[in-house]
């Protein structure tokens, strides 16, 4: 609307205080010839009234265009419980003449203060006390700065990553205080909008002198044109001014402005990717900007921060160690958890993040950016506008533990929308998103906020369970190359059906899902976990499926070393069938199918009379159903077990016997696996050429098919040949590349197993420490996953390391250890003839005669009651004639 009024009804007394500003400015934009005294009389009404950002528009060009005292053209601050006067949507015209002007909302805050030096100084923090893990960029930016030539420095990252505290200490280091002394400014930018404000800022930090009619930037810029030293500015927080309304070029030109002059060194901190302006800044971190803290210096923050009141249990530092993790250590969110254990127990605080999340990451003060991460979070869905459809990309990511892996290939399947990649390019620039190897994350802080605030609606879950199930569909057979895919994506795949599941939504078939994932043994944990949820939840399931599901919990519950769970599992599938008679095809080979998972529980407890017994009625129950594959996988494994047992004649009939049923129906997997176990067999009886050729051969047979558990099993063997034959680079590498290959699927027994291997490595070439230490974490390792008889193993290979070392008093106990542990497995013929044997040495080297005789005639004998230990049997023999010849000498001595 035109506005109307005229001078004449301003009254004639200036000396009191004008109550409508909102009147006051109205009757002002509609004169065209304010006199200077008027003006003044104007602005200084002005500067203690209310006013909205539209009238400050108006007020701001009449003043500038109708007086002649150019220097009443300032930027006019609104107290702060002001009250907007209803004029933000106006539309002022013809006013000054042929001045225009168009303003609807600008957006800004309306309770801005007037900015004052104390203000800037108050807002400036201290240099922090606690600072850890950052050394190398502070480091990094120190260097930046006092280089040669232009220096541009920029500290970007999301909010709470520290970036004002690592400017700070950048500031106050030595270099930088020797080169720019008391020409440090630190700007806090949160407290300016635009490039007018800023320059007011800088004024304010500089404490340059104004005089009247002169020009804030000119006198700003003549300081840096004739400063003689060089200056540093610190523009911190620099995305308020940068993402404020239509201030980014009136920014962008002062900020280019100040970038010019030779003397001047810039630093800014800012939430995004990018520097601002185009200035060649040189940037701290990665592309993400500055990372979060590695775990080591993120325990000393937050026991700094807790300081003494640190609450000491058995277990705090795992619950610290928890407790960060789960914050991916992000540096706010560290200091804001540990102020709460001065107060709070750790337990307590691990069970609060479970249940409410970031609302434990805040002080009780009236939040702010550095005292509640929900605040910076809002703060940064405001500055970068983040809203409507990108609000919803972002609901959507939170909802995905691993992000969107390859996301410019992975997105546009998920949802089919337009302009997605531009949302992305919003939230990247936003930081409240980051991008690590082509795909796209959220830190936990921001995940769990998010999430929780603004939470997916069920048809995009349901976009994100179809485009999954496709996702396992298309998955290469070959599980070595799948099993890198899925891994990027497993915390996605068991969110969303897992949420499908409970809340009944689902759209796909969930089964489907499990008998893909159930391939990788590396992803048990997420297997079990829809098996069970399937069971629970699924009222229609078919019985068959019912089995199958039961059976493949039980075998997977056996894999994990849960055996009493998993044969519990096995019997109540078991007992409903009925043994006796002539079992249907499929009853016979559900009924095989429960042996073979007995037989393996059993065999992974060294209980290898039972699993024999399991076997036998597996092969029986198999030939019945005419499952051919699945009884010459029961006879390779019998022959296995033949061999755990040193009964190799048996084991290579068996295992032979297999191989050619499986060459007659044609499955090349089993006729690999067969390969392997002869090479193993010919490996103990030393025919190490046939051995290598088998087991490499097997290798790479195992390689073609992706069954990485035994390639890594072959690798394992092979590195065992190489160390018989002394090649210990070899040997090393071998056993190296398993236990990579055993890590990647999960298999704890076959890191173990590589563990003691490189142990025996070490103890060949004497370094004994190294090999202490390797023997000490296998046998951590099969105590935990219940391999009792390989615990006992372990300990008798650390007699032996410290019998070399002459630690005595250790070896007799390591050996007493492993002998008890034997002497509840009596079928361990080998490992307790081998132990005895051992102990004997040790005791031959503080020539107790009497002692090492009884060991040496002990093992003798437990060799020769195996029947296929003769060489065993040899060995003892010539230990007891060294010894008889050790007592002679003794005796004439």
């Amino acid at each position: 609307m035109l506005l109307g009024l005229s001078w004449s009804q301003f009254p004639d007394e200036m000396n009191g205080t004008v109550a409508d500003c909102g009147g006051v400015i109205m009757k002002a934009v509609t004169n065209a010839c304010l006199d200077d005294q008027k003006a003044k009389w104007f602005v200084a009404q002005c500067e203690e009234s209310y006013i909205s950002s539209a009238a400050i528009s108006a007020a701001r060009w009449i003043i500038f265009t109708s007086s002649t005292d150019t220097s009443l053209y300032i930027n006019f601050d609104r107290n702060e419980d002001a009250q907007d006067n209803d004029f933000r949507e106006a539309t002022i015209t013809n006013v000054a003449g042929n001045l225009n002007i168009i303003k609807g909302d600008s957006g800004l805050p309306s309770n801005t203060k007037k900015i004052t030096a104390d203000m800037i100084a108050s807002a400036t923090p201290a240099v922090p006390i606690v600072f850890k893990g950052r050394e190398e960029l502070v480091e990094q930016g120190v260097n930046i700065l006092c280089q040669q030539g232009l220096k541009f420095l920029a500290i970007l990252g999301a909010g709470g990553m520290g970036k004002t505290s690592l400017a700070l200490h950048i500031m106050d280091s030595d270099l930088v205080q020797n080169k720019f002394g008391e020409r440090c400014y630190f700007i806090p930018c949160e407290l300016f909008e635009d490039a007018e404000s800023l320059v007011q800022g800088l004024i304010h930090a500089m404490e340059l002198t104004m005089q009247e009619n002169q020009s804030k930037q000119k006198v700003l810029f003549d300081h840096l044109q004739s400063a003689h030293g060089d200056l540093l500015i610190v523009f911190d927080n620099f995305e308020t001014p940068w993402n404020h309304d239509d201030s980014r070029m009136g920014v962008k030109n002062l900020l280019e402005k100040i970038a010019k002059y030779g003397k001047v060194s810039l630093t800014v901190t800012m939430r995004g990717s990018d520097g601002p302006g185009d200035i060649p800044w040189e940037r701290l971190g990665d592309q993400s900007g500055i990372p979060t803290l590695s775990p080591l210096p993120a325990k000393e923050a937050f026991k700094a921060f807790a300081s003494n009141k640190l609450q000491i249990s058995d277990d705090f530092e795992s619950q610290i160690d928890s407790l960060l993790y789960k914050l991916e250590y992000v540096p706010l969110a560290i200091r804001l958890s540990a102020q709460h254990v001065k107060q709070i127990p750790l337990e307590e605080l691990l069970s609060m993040w479970e249940k409410d999340k970031t609302s434990i990451l805040t002080e009780p003060t009236k939040p702010g950016r550095l005292t509640s991460v929900s605040f910076s979070i809002d703060l940064s869905l405001q500055i970068f506008k983040i809203e409507g459809k990108t609000l919803s990309l972002l609901s959507a990511i939170s909802f995905l533990p691993n992000g969107i892996p390859f996301w410019v290939k992975s997105l546009p399947h998920m949802f089919q929308e337009e302009h997605l990649s531009l949302n992305v390019s919003a939230l990247l620039n936003s930081s409240l998103i980051y991008g690590q190897n082509e795909g796209i994350k959220m830190l936990a802080p921001v995940k769990e906020y998010i999430h929780s605030k603004y939470p997916l609606g069920q048809d995009r879950i349901d976009q994100l369970e179809r485009f999954y199930a496709q996702f396992l569909e298309d998955l290469p057979n070959h599980n070595m190359q799948a099993q890198p895919i899925l891994q990027l994506h497993i915390g996605n795949i068991e969110k969303i059906f897992k949420a499908q599941m409970s809340s009944g939504h689902s759209k796909t078939s969930c089964i489907s899902v499990v008998k893909i994932l159930y391939r990788f043994r590396r992803f048990v944990p997420v297997s079990m976990g829809l098996i069970d949820l399937i069971l629970e939840k699924d009222g229609n399931i078919k019985q068959d499926d019912e089995v199958d599901l039961k059976l493949k919990r039980a075998d997977l519950l056996r894999w994990m070393g849960r055996f009493q769970d998993a044969q519990d599992q096995v019997m109540s599938v078991k007992d409903c069938l009925n043994e006796e008679g002539n079992p249907s095809h499929s009853e016979a080979d559900i009924l095989g199918r429960c042996f073979d998972i007995l037989k393996g529980i059993y065999h992974a407890q060294t209980q290898y009379e039972k699993a024999i017994s399991m076997n036998l009625q597996a092969q029986k129950h198999f030939k019945q159903s005419e499952n051919q594959w699945a009884q010459a996988d029961s006879m390779s494994w019998l022959g296995r077990i033949y061999y755990m047992q040193a009964r190799y004649k048996e084991a290579f009939e068996m295992i032979s016997k297999a191989q050619q049923l499986l060459q007659q129906i044609g499955n090349e997997l089993g006729v690999a696996e067969c390969l392997k176990r002869l090479g193993d067999i010919y490996r103990v009886q030393e025919r190490n050429n046939e051995a290598i050729k088998m087991l490499s051969d097997a290798q790479k047979q195992f390689q073609t098919f992706g069954n990485q558990g035994q390639a890594a099993e072959c690798l394992w063997s092979l590195g065992e040949l190489y160390r018989k034959e002394e090649k210990y680079d070899e040997a090393t590498e071998m056993v190296m590349k398993s236990q990579e290959q055993s890590k990647e699927i999960g298999d704890k027994a076959g890191v173990a197993n590589c563990l003691l291997a490189l142990g025996c490595i070490y103890t060949d070439q004497l370094q004994l420490d190294e090999a202490a230490d390797m023997f000490s974490n296998a046998q951590m390792q099969y105590q935990n996953i219940g391999r009792i008889v390989d615990v006992a193993w372990c300990y008798q290979h650390l007699g032996i390391t410290y019998r070399l070392q002459g630690q005595y008093e250790n070896a007799k106990d390591a050996f007493t250890g492993a002998l008890e542990i034997l002497k509840g497995f009596p079928g361990e013929k080998y490992k307790i003839g081998c132990t005895l044997l051992k102990f004997g040495y040790l005791f031959l080297d503080v020539k107790d005669f009497l002692e090492a005789r009884s060991k040496y005639e002990e093992a003798r004998d437990i060799f020769a009651s195996h029947g296929q230990l003769e060489k065993d049997v040899d060995r003892c023999s010539r230990a007891l004639a060294k010894l008889d010849k050790a007592e002679t000498a003794a005796s004439i001595i």
